[in-house]
């Protein structure tokens, strides 16, 4: 695009009359963010550009092990698993889905876990993944504006993904040396999900850290390497 040099911000000094070639725009990233709800209100949706960490957090949670239900009147109920026994993890889930949601949140108690649940006719605005069937017989594909979040937190997805569908464990190894057997443990990480979108999700999101990882199994992503546990460690460690 062509402007008159004069108009550019960038060079106000230079004469009149002389064109000079301005860039053009970087492109909205929250460009194609759409209200889902029926009938849509925009004056009550979501404001993804207030959105940040807590939301990209609770869309981990959300991919892991969370799921979308239909209610009366054009309502959604967004509800998230966590092991009855990680305390924490379920008050951090409660938390950040009544930050993002601006809505109440309750607990119901199922066999070992609790349900994190809340209502509202704008989940599906916030995590457009949603449709018919279970995650991993569908695409599951990050929205434009998604993926600039993520972009901009990719720790808190991955703390979300494996808080609730990962785990952290001890690997205890046994060395059989001159004065007896030596036993050690190191620090291993697992991603579970059957999902293979959400797999590749997890590995690529851990790309962008510099955390490596690697297939184990059908389902699962292994962290074993000292440098990449190390950087898992700084920010999410044992479930609690």
């Amino acid at each position: 695009m062509l402007e008159l040099a004069f108009r550019a911000g960038s060079n106000p000094a230079v004469r009149k009359g002389m064109w000079v070639r301005i860039p053009p725009a970087a492109p909205d990233p929250f460009e194609g963010f759409e209200c889902r709800a029926t009938p849509p209100d925009v004056t009550a949706c979501a404001d993804i550009r207030a959105l940040g960490e807590t939301y990209v957090y609770l869309l981990g949670l959300y991919l892991g092990d969370g799921c979308i239900s239909r209610a009366p009147k054009n309502v959604w109920r967004l509800r998230i698993f966590q092991d009855q026994r990680y305390t924490n993890l379920i008050a951090a889930c409660t938390s950040a889905m009544a930050e993002v949601g601006g809505v109440r949140v309750g607990h119901v108690q199922r066999i070992g876990c609790i349900e994190i649940g809340s209502y509202s006719k704008h989940w599906t605005c916030l995590f457009p993944q949603h449709g018919e069937g279970v995650k991993h017989e569908r695409v599951i594909q990050l929205k434009a504006w998604q993926n600039h979040l993520v972009w901009l937190h990719p720790q808190a997805l991955i703390r979300g993904l494996i808080q609730s569908d990962g785990c952290r464990v001890v690997n205890w190894v046994k060395r059989p040396l001159r004065d007896g057997i030596k036993k050690y443990g190191y620090i291993r990480y697992f991603f579970t999900n059957t999902s293979s979108d959400i797999r590749q999700l997890f590995v690529d999101t851990c790309a962008l850290i510099g955390v490596e990882c690697r297939p184990d199994g059908e389902k699962n992503i292994s962290i074993a390497r000292r440098h990449s546990v190390q950087l898992l460690e700084e920010f999410i460690g044992p479930k609690s």
